[in-house]
C-alpha cells in the first residue's frame, strides 16, 4: 500500500525560515520581538519574524494572530496571507488556508511556494485534482523545488498515476539526492510492480538518510521476503519493531502536543520528546525541541536542562552553560543541571569546577547515581584514591549494578599497590558484564606481576584487546615458554592495531630467539620506520643483521 505524506507545514522552511540562523535563541528572539513591537506596532518586518519564528515553535494561534495583524496594516502584502495560510495549515484547517493561500496568490501570482502550500492543502483534503494544478503551477515557476517534486509525485502515486509518480520521485532525488522521503516513495513504487531489488535499495537510501524512517524499515523487511532473502527479512523486522517502539514513544507525544492547545502543556510536551532524543543520541534533534519548548514556556527549567545537555553533547559548551545557569536561575535546587555543568566542566578539563558542581548536584539530590560516579573518576584522576572509592561506594549503595564503579575501584587500589583488594573488585566488575576487555586486562597485569601464568593468559584472552594479545606474547617470552604460540600473539596484537612500534619490536624479540632471523629484521625495521629515533630498536636491527650473516642453531 503507498503511503501519502501529505504535509502542509513542510512548504513554509523553504519559503521562509531559510534565512533563520541554525542556533538561534527562539525565547530570547521572540521577547526581543515583543518588545519592539509594543514600541513600534506598525513594524511589520519585525512582526513577520516573530509570526515566523511563532511557527517554528508550533505556536499556530500566536502565528496566525500576528499575521492578521500584518494583514490588517498592510491588506496587500502576498506574506501576511501566506504566512496566515501555514497557521492554519499547522491548525489542520485546511479550508481556511485555503482561502489565505488564494489570497496571498491573488497579491503575488509568481510566488511558488505559495501554490506549493496551496496544492498541499488540497491533497490534505483528498481534492487531488485542484492540488495537481497548484503543483504544477509551482513547478512552472520553480522547476527544480525537491520538496514540491516529491508531493507532486505523492500525489500521483494516491491517484494511481505511476509513471508520473515515478517520474516525479526520481526528479526529487535528483534535486536533493538526501532526500529520505523521496527515496521511502520510490521504494513504494518500486515495490507496487515487483521490481524489487530496486525498491530494496531505495528504502536502504532512505533509510540511511532518515534512521527514524519507520515506515521504510517495515517495507525494507516485507521487500526482503518478497525477494526470497528470509533472514534479512527477519533481521530488519527486528530493527523495524525496535525502531517502532522507539520513535511511536516520541508519535504519542506528538499526537498529544497536538491536541493540547495549553502552551504550558504543550512546551512540556516539546521537553519530553527532546527527551527522548536525547536518549536515542539525536542531539541536534533534541536542542530543537528544547528550543521550541522555551519559546513556548521560557520560565521551564528542564527544558533549559535538556537544551544544555544536547548542546554539551554537541560539543556546544559556552551554550550548555548558559543553559544550564539558566536553568538554575529558574530552579536554584536543581541538582540535575549542576550535574550536567560537571559534566561541561569535566569535558573541558576544569576537573575543580567540575567536582564542585558534582559535589553541589550530590547535596542537593543524594539518589543522583552519576554525580557519584564521575566525582569518583576526578579523584581517581586527581590521586586522591581513599576519596574516589568512597564516592564509588555512594554510587553502589544506590545502585549496586554498577560495573563501573567496580572497575575503578580495583584500580584505585591497584595504584595503591593493594593487589587483592584490586582482583576482588575487578571481578565484582565482571561478574557485572562479562564483556568487560579494560578490567579483564588490568586483571591480566596484575596476574602477571604476580607470575600466575595461567590466571595472566585467561585474563588476556578474555581481554580480547590489541594491547592484551601483546602483554601475554611478553609474558611467554620473559618467561621463555610457549615462544611459537607468542609470535602468533604479537602478530595478533599487530592485525588489530599496526600502529604501535613496540608491537613489531616483541615480535622482533621473539623471532631472534626462535632463530628466525629474516623474520626479526622484518619486525624490527617496521617498528623502526614507526619510531625512527629509538635507539633500542636501531640497536636490535644491527644485532639482528650481525646473526643473520652467521645464523646460529636453536637448542632444544
Amino acid at each position: 500500500m503507498l503511503g501519502c505524506l501529505l504535509l502542509t507545514s513542510g512548504f513554509w522552511p523553504m519559503a521562509m525560515a531559510q534565512s533563520l540562523p541554525d542556533r538561534i535563541n527562539y525565547a530570547g528572539s521572540i521577547q526581543a520581538y515583543l518588545a519592539e513591537l509594543e514600541a513600534m506596532p506598525d513594524a511589520l518586518d519585525t512582526r513577520l519574524k516573530l509570526a515566523q519564528l511563532y511557527l517554528t515553535i508550533e505556536a499556530f494561534d500566536r502565528a496566525a494572530d500576528q499575521y492578521r495583524q500584518v494583514i490588517e496594516r498592510a491588506p496587500n502584502r502576498a506574506d501576511g496571507y501566506y504566512g496566515l495560510g501555514l497557521a492554519y495549515a499547522g491548525q489542520t484547517k485546511y479550508e481556511a488556508a485555503i482561502d489565505a493561500y488564494q489570497q496571498a496568490v491573488e497579491r503575488s501570482p509568481d510566488w511558488a511556494h505559495v501554490r506549493a502550500a496551496l496544492g498541499s492543502a488540497y491533497a490534505n483534503l483528498y481534492r487531488y485534482e485542484p492540488a495537481v494544478a497548484a503543483y504544477q503551477q509551482a513547478l512552472a515557476l520553480l522547476p527544480d523545488d525537491a520538496m514540491v517534486l516529491h508531493q507532486l509525485g505523492v500525489v500521483y502515486a494516491v491517484t494511481g498515476q505511476h509513471d508520473q509518480a515515478l517520474t516525479h520521485q526520481l526528479s526529487a532525488i535528483r534535486a536533493n539526492p538526501e532526500f529520505a522521503q523521496a527515496h521511502y516513495q520510490l521504494g513504494l513504487l518500486y515495490a507496487q510492480q515487483a521490481v524489487l531489488d530496486k525498491a530494496i535499495v531505495a528504502y536502504q537510501t532512505a533509510l540511511k538518510y532518515d534512521p527514524d524512517l519507520v515506515e521504510a524499515s517495515y517495507n525494507l523487511s516485507q521487500a526482503y521476503f518478497r525477494n526470497g532473502n528470509a533472514q534479512a527479512a527477519q533481521d530488519e523486522m527486528e530493527r523495524y519493531q525496535q525502531l517502532k517502539a522507539e520513535v511511536g514513544e516520541i508519535h504519542k507525544l506528538r499526537g498529544a502536543f497536538q491536541a493540547t492547545p495549553d502552551p504550558a502543556q504543550r512546551a512540556r510536551l516539546l521537553a519530553n520528546i527532546g527527551q527522548m532524543y536525547l536518549k536515542r543520541g539525536r542531539y541536534d534533534a533534541a536542542a530543537r525541541e528544547y528550543q521550541k519548548a522555551i519559546g513556548l514556556q521560557p520560565e521551564l527549567p528542564e527544558a533549559h536542562n535538556g537544551l544544555g545537555v544536547a548542546y554539551a553533547m554537541l560539543e556546544r559548551y559556552d551554550e550548555a552553560i548558559f543553559a544550564q545557569q539558566r536553568a538554575l536561575n529558574l530552579q536554584p535546587d536543581f541538582a540535575e543541571a549542576h550535574a550536567a555543568l560537571g559534566l561541561v566542566y569535566l569535558a573541558r578539563g576544569n576537573e575543580a569546577l567540575a567536582l564542585d558542581h558534582y559535589r553541589q548536584a550530590i547535596a542537593q539530590k543524594p539518589t543522583l547515581v552519576e554525580p557519584h560516579l564521575k566525582s569518583g573518576r576526578i579523584l581517581l584522576n586527581q590521586k586522591r584514591y581513599a576519596e574516589a572509592i568512597e564516592a564509588y561506594h555512594a554510587a553502589l549503595a544506590l545502585d549496586p549494578e554498577q560495573p563501573e564503579a567496580y572497575h575503578y575501584i580495583g584500580l584505585c587500589y591497584a595504584l595503591q599497590g593493594e593487589e587483592a583488594m584490586a582482583l576482588e573488585a575487578y571481578q565484582e566488575a565482571v561478574q557485572l558484564k562479562p564483556d568487560s576487555p579494560e578490567t579483564y586486562y588490568l586483571m591480566g597485569e596484575i596476574y602477571a606481576r604476580q607470575d600466575q601464568l595461567q590466571a595472566a593468559e585467561a585474563a588476556y584472552l578474555k581481554a580480547g584487546r590489541a594491547k592484551a594479545y601483546h602483554a601475554l606474547a611478553q609474558l611467554y617470552g620473559k618467561h621463555g615458554i610457549k615462544l611459537e604460540e607468542a609470535v602468533k600473539y604479537a602478530q595478533k596484537a599487530i592485525s588489530l592495531d599496526d600502529t604501535v612500534a613496540s608491537y613489531y619490536n616483541t615480535l622482533a624479540l621473539l623471532q631472534f630467539r626462535l632463530g628466525h632471523y629474516d623474520a626479526a629484521a622484518s619486525a624490527i625495521q617496521r617498528a623502526l620506520r614507526l619510531a625512527p629515533e629509538n635507539e633500542m630498536y636501531k640497536e636490535g636491527l644491527k644485532q639482528i643483521q650481525a646473526h643473520q650473516k652467521q645464523p646460529r642453531r636453536i637448542e632444544d
